[in-house]
């Protein structure tokens, strides 16, 4: 049987309570008092091993990580460092009391909330498979502010109530996404989250991105993590009053940089629509999961460049022809995607957003007639709108039909936002309406009705609405938490069966009576911090053959190990292998795999 990587199954708080119960009185012996540099894990287990069960031990402790090396930047230090430990711990803090730490599988990391100009002390052990500790990789970082640029738009985002509404828009679908201030580890930046598979979480600039004269046009410059595993980050140019753009169907002398991870690699394009020339890429290393980079979209007479940290990565003959854009910077991913954004700016011609005013929410709904509209009250000194629409649509017809809108009894026509956009089926097509004061009126839930008059089976996707006058009544209520939260979580469990002799099973095939091998595999996320693991518990059929403990110096992170088990008493048919995970926090949940395997004659 070929190795399985088997989801994990959360079993929740009160069950973890009820286990460790178990644990401590059905002859697992009572917690184990560990050494540690780290704070002593509170929850702990003995070792056991059923008769026939042959378990791994402990050898020497790990070797210190090597060539440790630290790099600043704005608010932030990334480590890098050489070893094979299967996990390592990262501590840091001021000099002498180093308060924080972090426990990761990958040579790299990076600290943020930091202070710009404060010296900082780190350290870096590394962890064995049984939570032994190395002797710690010891350095000193200061984290520096970057000059500002002569720039006509920059947001560092380091504002308490980031994103700027004055500035900024958040575009999704539905409720898929969120754009919020920092904390702790991402403390002075902006956080964009979404939980929905495949749909963008979009901000919008509200400054208009304007070219100026000369060889260089302008630059579209983003600082932001890396992509998570098979994620994307877009940076879009699009001449035009758009929220969002969606897909692939690029609309007419739109420019789009696409930075897509997956497969242990990156790749980087200029994307314009069909037809345009196509994009040079001059090589991109693979980028580290949560480490943050500087890309640039740079637009220039001679066609279009990217730079990645100050290099020239791709390219491009493309030219826009437009002399103002929108500037649209988007995180997406297969089950959604969170990226720390540190810097958004443009050097670019001088320009203004317009002026702010606070819009109330907007329900927007399709029906083939208007319906009346009574017991309204206007928006005092609001003089006119601009609704902003993306329209999802299973229509086949190779144009768009006329829409209208019914807002308030006032039926104003819709426009496509961008000549030529493709109406296709399963497309967001983006649309404006021109908003008379008349019609901004609202009822008792303080929302704006909207009706798209229409027989088609249509859903707007995305509404924004941007207000002209000096309405002050309050704008709808911001959330503050990213909808993808950093909760930190065990190793991953995957497990291989083998035969007496040490080689795999083929899938399918049964394990002989006798003995048997099963390799475990415990790893965690590239760019992800993992909860302290106290050890696990090996079952078959339910019965408990063996617990390990991996928190002998500290908490453990992942591992390798390796099982003998006796397969003589087992029935003919199938089995299954159950690995019990259990962190060292109380609030950490504890977690399963499942390994099936057969046994033979």
């Amino acid at each position: 049987m070929e190795r399985r990587r088997i989801a994990l199954i959360a079993a929740g708080v009160v069950l973890f309570a009820g286990v460790i119960t178990v644990l401590r009185t059905t002859g697992l012996g009572e917690p184990v008092t560990a050494t540690s540099v780290s704070a002593p894990p509170p929850t702990s287990l003995a070792p056991f091993a059923a008769e026939g069960v042959l378990v791994p031990t402990a050898g020497p402790p790990p070797e210190a990580p090597r060539a440790l090396t630290v790099s600043s930047g704005p608010r932030r230090l990334q480590l890098r460092w050489t070893g094979d430990a299967p996990g390592y711990e990262v501590r840091w803090g001021d000099p002498g009391r180093l308060d924080r730490s972090r426990l990761i599988t990958e040579p790299v990391t990076q600290l943020d909330g930091l202070e710009d100009e404060r010296s900082y002390e780190v350290e870096v052990y590394a962890v064995d498979a049984f939570g032994q500790r190395s002797a710690p990789a010891k350095a000193t970082g200061t984290p520096h502010a970057l000059p500002s640029g002569d720039y006509a738009l920059e947001d560092r985002f380091d504002q308490p109530d980031a994103p700027d509404p004055t500035r900024w828009r958040l575009a999704s679908r539905g409720n898929c996404a969120r754009a919020t201030p920092g904390q702790d580890d991402d403390g002075r930046r902006l956080v964009l989250s979404s939980n929905c598979a495949a749909a963008p979480a979009t901000v919008r600039s509200r400054t208009p991105f304007v070219l100026r004269d000369g060889d260089d046009l302008g630059r579209f410059v983003v600082d932001t993590d890396a992509p998570g595993g098979d994620g994307e980050l877009v940076l879009d140019l699009v001449p035009g009053p758009v929220s969002l753009v969606s897909g692939d169907a690029l609309p007419p002398d739109a420019v789009r940089l696409r930075v897509a991870t997956g497969a242990g690699a990156t790749s980087v394009q200029v994307v314009v629509p069909a037809g345009t020339p196509t994009t040079v890429v001059r090589g991109v290393p693979a980028l580290e999961t949560g480490i943050s980079h500087r890309w640039e979209l740079v637009l220039r007479r001679d066609g279009v460049r990217v730079l990645l940290d100050g290099h020239v990565v791709a390219t491009s003959p493309v030219v826009p022809s437009w002399r103002e854009a929108t500037a649209l910077v988007s995180v997406a991913g297969p089950t959604g995607q969170r990226a720390a954004i540190s810097l958004i700016a443009f050097d670019a011609a001088d320009a203004s957003p317009p002026a702010w005013v606070p819009a109330p929410a907007v329900d927007v709904t399709a029906a083939v007639s208007a319906p009346s509209a009574h017991g309204l009250e206007p928006l005092p000194d609001v003089t006119g709108g601009l609704l902003r629409m993306a329209l999802l649509h299973s229509d086949t017809a190779a144009e768009a039909p006329s829409f209208t809108l019914s807002v308030a009894g006032v039926v104003v026509p819709v426009r496509p936002a961008l000549a030529g956009a493709p109406w296709r089926p399963g497309v967001a097509y983006p649309v404006v309406a021109d908003l008379p004061a008349e019609a901004l009126r609202v009822g008792a839930s303080g929302a704006l009705a909207v009706t798209l008059v229409t027989a088609l089976r249509v859903q707007a996707t995305h509404v924004d609405l941007e207000l002209t006058g000096s309405y002050s009544g309050a704008p709808p209520r911001r959330e503050t938490q990213p909808l993808t939260g950093r909760e930190r979580e065990l190793a991953r469990a995957s497990g291989t069966v083998l035969d007496a002799s040490g080689r795999t099973v083929p899938e399918g095939a049964a394990v002989q009576r006798g003995r048997m091998v099963f390799d475990l595999v415990l790893e965690g996320q590239p760019g992800e911090a993992l909860a302290g693991l106290a050890g696990f518990s090996v079952r078959v059929d339910d019965e408990r053959v063996a617990v390990v403990p991996t928190a002998s110096g500290g908490p453990g992170v992942a591992g390798k190990y390796r099982f003998a088990l006796s397969t003589g008493d087992l029935s003919l048919g199938p089995h299954m292998i159950e690995v019990r995970l259990f962190g060292t926090s109380g609030e950490t949940r504890p977690t399963s795999a499942y390994i099936p395997f057969f046994v033979g004659r």
